[in-house]
């Protein structure tokens, strides 16, 4: 195994001349119309605006234990034909890492299509709605607010992480989950959305003069 992967290692660094500076991964999102009926009858269309993030972790050997690391993850949004593209990471790491997803569209969750193997190919990501119930629904939203490696060092160049959070944030008050539980994970996702945003930043004071004394008062934010 360790041999293996340092001549996967070798033969991705003579690669990098030839390949591009990104891999540019791209795919298609689709909505699963027909869940109830026998998976050989499934009908799928495609599924505009749902958030995809990919990420690449790559798997190091050690003596004690093998070493897993996020190297690279990035938000995306398909388009009318749920269709998505990314930058996506340097060539290596395409190569070399192992590609997962995470896929949001408000009520919906992924779905093995047809069978279990496909649910691990982020080039095909099939959605239908959620069996979960109002409580495990939100609290499996407030875990999403951290996609990809769970860090801040999520990719967004294409500005997606605040509308994701917005839409979090909408159908977790859909909900109405009544529970101090489910009032303190609605308050989270708020709180996250606050803080990608800025909100929770101290504001700038400006001086106004008030009949020969002046006044600071605090600058609000564009909205």
């Amino acid at each position: 195994m360790h041999a293996a992967r340092l001549t996967a290692l070798a033969l991705g660094l003579l690669l990098i001349g030839a390949a591009p500076a990104k891999a540019e991964p791209r795919g298609k999102v689709y909505f699963l119309v027909n869940p109830q009926a026998p998976r050989e009858q499934w009908e799928r269309r495609p599924l505009p605006g749902a958030f995809v993030t990919l990420s690449w972790t790559m798997t190091i050997p050690a003596p004690a234990h093998a070493v897993s690391s996020c190297r690279y993850s990035e938000l995306a949004r398909t388009d009318a034909n749920g269709e998505y593209a990314m930058e996506g990471p340097n060539p290596v790491t395409a190569h070399l890492a192992d590609a997962s997803y995470w896929a949001y569209s408000p009520g919906l969750e992924p779905v093995p299509f047809p069978y279990g193997g496909s649910a691990m190919l982020p080039k095909d990501i099939t959605m239908t709605f959620s069996t979960r119930s109002a409580e495990e629904r939100l609290s499996h939203l407030s875990l999403a607010t951290r996609p990809g490696c769970g860090g801040d060092d999520l990719r967004d160049p294409q500005a997606l992480y605040l509308p994701y959070l917005r839409a979090l944030l909408d159908e977790a008050r859909t909900l109405k989950v009544d529970s101090a539980v489910g009032q303190r994970e609605v308050q989270y996702i708020e709180a996250v959305l606050r803080h990608a945003s800025g909100g929770d930043q101290p504001q700038p004071l400006r001086v106004v003069p008030v009949q020969g004394s002046v006044e600071a008062v605090k600058v609000r934010p564009p909205q």
